[in-house]
């Protein structure tokens, strides 16, 4: 489970939810999504997510393969208006990345850069996996609620259109597509926006590490 300052979250409802093997994967052509907004105004640090079980770098005789550290995930962070249209404000490239296959637990992504959230702004993180520079088909199923559980948000397919044709999983590269399609299902994925420690508290922290350096030198 996430710890530390949430901004955001969608924790009430872990789901499973019924599987939409077109929407819900990393590795769509129109890759999984979630919008939100957040009450009160911070910088954003880690984005934390939960998969679904069912993830592999392939698969293989001997079932899901784990990811081996080769593949490349993609993290966008935007803002979204209200045509739906999604304007990226940070765009993450993130490898050797290794897990076991089958996640069923919460994955952190650290944001390369902190990024200060307003309030009233809707935003979006879309996660993706370029599976053209990879051997196999990796692929990624998020966790999500069974009903709208988050008010100020939905769960979407980063489409080229608010059409939403659907996510045709696997098998391409995946393209963001700059419009937040609204999932048909009507759910939210499991997620979690944690603020960046404030100043004050790395600097005591810093000092804790210190205190505990000294007290060991003197035992």
């Amino acid at each position: 489970m996430p710890s530390g300052s949430v901004l955001v979250s969608q924790l009430s409802d872990l789901g499973p939810g019924a599987q939409d093997n077109n929407r819900d994967y990393a590795n769509n052509t129109g890759p999984a999504g979630q919008t939100f907004q957040v009450a009160t105004a911070g910088t954003a640090g880690t984005l934390v997510v939960l998969g679904r079980g069912d993830s592999a770098s392939i698969w293989n005789s001997g079932g899901a393969a784990p990811f081996d550290g080769t593949e490349q995930w993609v993290l966008q962070l935007g803002t979204v208006d209200g045509n739906g249209a999604i304007t990226p404000i940070l765009t993450d490239n993130i490898t050797g990345f290794t897990a076991s296959g089958n996640i069923a637990d919460y994955l952190a992504f650290n944001l390369s850069s902190p990024l200060a959230l307003s309030t009233g702004v809707t935003y979006e993180y879309t996660i993706s996996i370029d599976n053209a520079i990879h051997h196999g088909d990796p692929w990624m199923g998020w966790a999500h609620s069974t009903g709208d559980a988050l008010a100020s948000g939905y769960a979407f397919n980063n489409n080229t259109s608010m059409a939403n044709p659907g996510g045709g999983d696997g098998g391409t590269t995946p393209v963001m597509g700059g419009f937040a399609a609204p999932n048909p299902g009507g759910y939210d994925f499991a997620f979690a926006i944690l603020q960046v420690p404030e100043p004050t508290t790395i600097a005591l922290l810093g000092l804790g590490g210190l205190a505990l350096v000294a007290f060991r030198r003197r035992a």
